[in-house]
This record gives structure tokens, C-alpha cells and sequence, in this order.
């Protein structure tokens, strides 16, 4: 194997190919923008000057993972996606990766694991950092690549991902494309690195617009990273050769002269004329494949405007998942305390699947959590059970992130009152990846945390029962166990569900006595245990649904205004 720091060069097949996958990638962006100005599509958004990132998903293996952005169609494109895949994106088809759900550029591959990109600046680099977490549990040497703007490199997500990349020592390649606008605001000033916040040794700087740059360091970050060298990060600087999107004018805010230099960082033009001067193409080559490429683009987006549209009655569908069907016992016959139930019920979580892992401030022992729920776990699983940083974010995308991949978190937060700082992570990931993506991608995660008042000075931070708030987002389910009985078997059952569960503890009930009769069972979500017939149920015993209990309620009214 060649030393890293004199990395192999390209042959002239391989630049071919990714002269190929640039050229396909242009004429995929110039044909969206033209149906746009036909009234055909509804939105573009382009990755003219950011297609040399092919030269770093073609080194990919077929474990390895890719958390894009949405500037990334060369890169996409370099992992095996087809400009037919992009086409019923764009026109939101049926058969796309999202089912019509995602906006175009908003790329989702589940058999080239290739996550599905949100559209909040950042939000993909946590859960990034999960999956590498995930290979690492595994032992594996496969990696995860995940690319962001420079804009976004301000959003405390991509600092938070940077930290647990680092402290962990996790496979991830972090590539930042700057290509200095965050839609119309220049960034050179802005940036961490113009900042000199970032420590400048750990990053290397590549002309974005050199395929056989981005190959070589591409190609030396890979190796250092499948060798356990940890994470490494490149910063690509490249032009944004269009608008931000088919809504913004650049000519507004660009000068024109300095959009005439543009042509001198286009990738496609520079590996052009690089293999022009090797003797590696001509120019009526070029041509040719100029042309077929672009027929072939054209034929893509012909085939797919005519493909099935989404149906309403499916909006619905892919949600969350049907709960699951569980029978096991969970808790023996005696007196309980819900603290010490859920303490077990974490136990045997642990015990039952090795890809269970719990992952919260002060977890690990000697403190077993503040609230003394994972008392003795770490000791008893020190594979399983870890202290995270005070970072509500990093809990809780990485958490979404290991669940894609495959494993189970049970991930605590401090208090429920805490959960603001990952808010973005919660709504914009764990609630929508399975309705974004059709169900291709899931996240079967459990975020457990304390919650509502138990002490007179708590105060609005220690004292919050905000379940309403979480409630509302469609994908989450929250519940709320009231006794020791319903804690075993709302956290075990919410431990094998599909989707994410947020599981709330009552603080004040945590440490009271209560003699449990009999053994329980698992408890499905989302069905309500009848302690009492209520009075209509009296009145009438054989309604038993509650449309006809209303209607033959509504009946003896009517019935009893007419006899006054």
C-alpha cells in the first residue's frame, strides 16, 4: 500500500468515469432548471460546482454510509444513484425515495445507505456521528461521510458532532463545502475557520474544483480513517456556480464581474481541459459524450414526469408503525417502587438484546443518574451504558442516528425540562424519518427522562410536564406510566417498538410503595386500560362503540325534552 502522504493518481479511466458522473450531474441540474421555467417542476436546487465530491463516494464500499446535504447531486451520484432516481424526486412521484414527501435535492437511498437529508442546516451531522458510533460498537471498518455548508458550520450541531467525533475517536469523514454564501450573505468573515475558533491543524483544505485533489484527500482521510485513526475533516473551498435555489437571483447580490470569473473553478471544465492536455480526450470526444449524456437526462425526466403520482388517501400512511405484540411478564407479584421497576426493566433490556445501549448525563456509576434509575448498569454492562456530554442535542441525535443503523438506544435526559436544546434533533429527525422516507429508514429509539414537579422550589426548570408539546408532532409517542406496574410494561414495550417513544417518569411517584397483585404483562401503546365503566356504558351495555353510545345518549335527550 502507497504511503498516505503520496496517494495514488488517477488513471485515465477513472477520471472518465468521473468526468461521466460531473457531466451527468450538470445536465441533471440544467434540465430541473429548465422544467422550472416551463412550469413543470416546482423547486430546484442546484450542485453546479460542488460535483467533484464524486471523486470521494466513488472510493466508498457498499458498507460504508453517506449523511449528505442537499448540494451534494454529484456526490449522490458517485454512491450509484440514477439521474431516473433524481427525476421522479424532483417531480415528487410516487416511486420516489420519499414517496412525493421530500422536497428535490433532499436525497434518500436506503440500499446505498445514504441517509435522508433534512432540511435544517446541520441537522444530519449528529445522527452522522451516531451510525460511525454504531460501526465502532460493531468493529467494523466501514465509515460514514457526511458534508455540510459553510454556511451551516455556525449552527452548534456541527461544533456538537465535531466534540463527539473527537471524543470518541468515531470512522466519520466531515467535509465542509464552502462556497462562501449562505444564500446571499457572503460567509469568508463569518465562518469558524475565518474565526480562528476552529483549530486549524485538524483540517485540511482542498480546491474543490480539482477532481484529482478531492480524490487524493479524499482517498489519505479514508485510509487514516478504516486504519482507527478516528474521524478526519476536509474543508472544500468551491463556487456555487448558480443561485442558492430556482427562487433566488444571485444577480442581485453577486458582482458581475465576479460571476464572469466563474468558469475558472467549474470542475467540469477544469478536468476537461486536464485530460485534454494529457492526451487523455479531445474535444469532438468531449462533444459526444456532451450529447449522449444529456439525451440520456432528457429521456430520464421525459419518463418520470409521465410516472404515478402520490396518492392523498396515503398521507397517512408510514407514520409510525403498528405497536408491537408483546406478551412477555415484566414485573412478579409484590411491593414496588417505580424507580427500582424501571431500574430492572433497563436491566433486562440490557440482558435481552447486546444492541440495547443507554446514553445520558451521569448515567454510569458511582451516580447511576441523578435520579438513581441505571444504578449499577454501567458496572454490570460497561459495553452498554456510558456518560454523555451536557449536549441535549448530541443525546438526542445521535440517538436517531445509532437507530437508523440498527441498534436500540434507551437514551436518558436529565430532566424533561432539558429537551429544548435538542428540540431541532427531536422534531425535524426522530419524529419524521419514517414519514419522510416511506418507512425505508426507521428510528426505534426510546428518550427517557423525569418529569413534572416534586420538589416546592423546583422552579419552571425542574418542575415542567411539557408532554402536550411533544404530543403534537405526528411519528412521536408519549407516555406517561402513573404506577410501578405501568412502568415495567409501558418502558418494555416502548424498548421493542419500531418508532420513538418518549417516556416520561413522574418524579413525585418515583420512590412510593405500591403492592402490584398479580403479574404484569408488556402494555400496548396507545391503548387505554378501563378501570370503570363510565355512565353511558351503564345506561347501555351493549353499545359498545362510542359513536353509538353518543347517538343512543343523543336519542334519550331528545327523548326527555319531549315528555317535559
Amino acid at each position: 500500500m502507497p504511503a498516505l502522504s503520496d496517494p495514488v493518481l488517477l488513471s485515465p479511466q477513472q477520471k472518465r468515469e468521473l468526468l461521466l458522473t460531473i457531466l451527468e450531474s450538470r445536465h441533471g441540474d440544467l434540465r430541473e432548471e429548465n422544467l422550472n421555467r416551463q412550469g413543470k417542476g416546482h423547486f430546484h436546487v442546484s450542485g453546479r460546482g460542488h460535483e467533484a465530491l464524486a471523486a470521494l463516494s466513488r472510493q466508498l464500499l457498499p458498507g460504508d454510509y453517506l449523511a449528505p446535504y442537499y448540494r451534494d447531486r454529484g456526490l449522490v451520484l458517485g454512491r450509484g444513484v440514477t439521474t431516473r432516481q433524481l427525476a421522479l424526486d424532483y417531480m415528487a412521484k410516487r416511486d420516489s425515495s420519499s414517496h412525493g414527501r421530500q422536497m428535490p435535492s433532499h436525497y434518500s437511498y436506503r440500499e446505498l445507505n445514504i441517509w435522508s437529508v433534512p432540511t435544517p442546516t446541520a441537522a444530519q451531522l449528529l445522527p452522522a456521528c451516531g451510525m460511525a458510533w454504531g460501526m465502532q460498537f460493531d468493529g467494523k471498518r466501514t465509515l460514514v461521510v457526511t458534508t455540510v455548508g459553510d454556511a451551516a458550520t455556525r449552527q452548534g450541531d456541527f461544533y456538537e458532532a465535531i466534540c463527539f467525533a473527537q471524543e470518541r475517536s468515531l470512522p466519520v469523514l466531515l467535509v465542509v463545502e464552502d462556497n462562501g454564501f449562505g444564500i446571499s450573505t457572503p460567509t469568508a468573515r463569518m465562518t469558524p475557520r475565518a474565526l480562528q475558533v476552529l483549530n486549524d491543524d485538524q483540517w485540511q483544505v482542498v480546491e474543490g474544483w480539482d477532481v484529482e485533489q478531492v480524490h487524493a484527500a479524499g482517498e489519505a482521510a479514508i485510509a487514516d480513517i478504516r486504519a482507527g485513526r478516528g474521524p478526519r475533516l476536509l474543508w472544500v473551498k468551491l463556487e456555487r456556480l448558480s443561485s442558492h435555489t430556482s427562487t433566488d437571483d444571485r444577480a442581485i447580490y453577486r458582482r458581475k464581474e465576479d460571476l464572469a470569473k466563474l468558469a475558472e473553478h467549474d470542475p467540469l471544465l477544469t478536468l476537461k481541459q486536464q485530460m485534454i492536455a494529457a492526451g487523455q480526450l479531445t474535444e469532438a470526444e468531449f462533444a459526444k459524450l456532451d450529447r449522449e449524456v444529456k439525451e440520456r437526462v432528457r429521456r430520464d425526466y421525459a419518463e418520470a414526469e409521465r410516472a404515478e403520482n402520490p396518492a392523498a388517501n396515503e398521507l397517512e400512511v408510514n407514520v409510525s408503525s403498528p405497536p408491537a405484540a408483546l406478551d412477555e411478564v415484566v414485573l412478579q407479584p409484590g411491593r414496588h417502587r417505580m424507580g427500582d421497576v424501571i431500574n430492572g426493566t433497563l436491566r433486562s433490556g440490557l440482558e435481552a438484546n447486546h444492541d440495547r445501549l443507554i446514553f445520558g448525563e451521569d448515567v454510569e456509576d458511582p451516580k447511576g443518574g441523578v435520579f438513581r434509575l441505571t444504578q449499577k448498569l454501567s458496572t454490570d454492562f460497561p459495553r452498554q451504558v456510558f456518560n454523555s456530554p451536557l449536549a441535549e442535542s448530541t443525546i438526542l441525535g445521535v440517538a436517531c442516528g445509532l437507530a437508523s443503523y440498527g441498534k436500540r438506544p434507551v437514551f436518558e435526559l436529565q430532566f424533561i425540562d432539558f429537551i429544548y436544546p435538542g428540540w431541532n434533533q427531536l422534531v425535524t429527525n426522530l419524529a419524521t424519518l419514517r414519514w419522510r422516507t416511506y418507512g425505508k429508514w426507521t428510528c426505534p429509539t426510546v428518550i427517557y427522562a423525569p418529569y413534572g414537579a416534586y420538589l416546592p422550589g423546583g422552579s419552571l426548570w425542574h418542575s415542567q410536564a411539557n408532554e402536550s408539546a411533544i404530543a403534537h408532532y405526528p411519528g412521536l409517542a408519549v407516555v406517561v406510566p402513573s404506577t410501578p406496574e405501568d412502568a415495567a410494561g409501558l418502558l418494555w414495550t416502548a424498548m421493542h417498538a419500531a418508532d420513538p417513544v418518549i417516556f416520561l417518569v413522574p418524579k413525585h411517584l418515583l420512590w412510593a410503595e405500591r403492592e402490584v397483585e398479580a403479574p404484569v404483562l408488556s402494555v400496548p401503546i396507545g391503548q387505554a386500560r378501563r378501570r370503570t365503566g363510565g355512565l353511558m356504558s351503564r345506561w347501555w351495555p351493549g353499545a359498545t362503540s362510542r359513536k353509538r353510545r353518543w347517538r343512543l345518549w343523543r336519542s334519550r335527550r331528545r327523548g326527555e325534552r319531549g315528555a317535559d
